[in-house]
């Protein structure tokens, strides 16, 4: 049996299938998006009316990475300075799985942020297992790439592929 040659174009990973996993990642991103901004409608609705104690202290944030994968981040907010303006204060550890430890984070709070933020929470967790998969299947194919053409072969090209070979969309 003869091996092909790493020059050849068919050792590169096709352009639909870098497309797929750069919709999906897309698409969950979008998703988590919504769920961020929702928290963030339902956190002001439910701070009216209520003392400085009972507002709540834990934001989330979404940051988009040039892997096509991003992050959904638990912080406790602060105040800077003597100003009141809020800024995120101490991050919170996730730690290895895909959830952030609820009980420890949300001890002290009142229900009604422990019922919002679990809510919120259980929906973003099944998001970042959705993410591992997808991030799992680009980093294989980069890792297969890589292997085949002897080139390296990073996860932001296997999700911007698909662009260069597509201009249009």
């Amino acid at each position: 049996m003869q091996m092909q040659s790493k020059t050849n174009p068919q050792n590169t990973v096709p352009g639909h299938l870098c497309k797929w996993v750069a919709e999906r990642l897309d698409e969950l991103q979008t998703e988590a998006k919504l769920i961020v901004d929702d928290y963030w409608h339902r956190l002001k609705q439910g701070r009216k009316g209520r003392r400085q104690a009972d507002r709540g202290r834990f934001g989330v944030r979404l940051r988009p990475r040039d892997t096509g994968a991003f992050s959904v981040e638990w912080y406790e907010m602060g105040a800077l300075g003597g100003t009141k303006k809020p800024i995120a204060k101490r991050h919170i550890a996730k730690g290895r799985g895909h959830c952030y430890p609820l009980d420890k984070m949300l001890k002290g709070e009142p229900e009604w942020i422990v019922e919002l933020v679990r809510e919120v929470e259980d929906s973003l967790a099944e998001i970042r297992k959705r993410q591992a998969l997808l991030v799992a299947i680009r980093d294989a194919l980069a890792a297969y790439e890589s292997e085949v053409t002897g080139k390296t072969v990073t996860a932001a090209m296997v999700v911007n592929r698909h662009l260069q070979d597509n201009p249009g969309g």
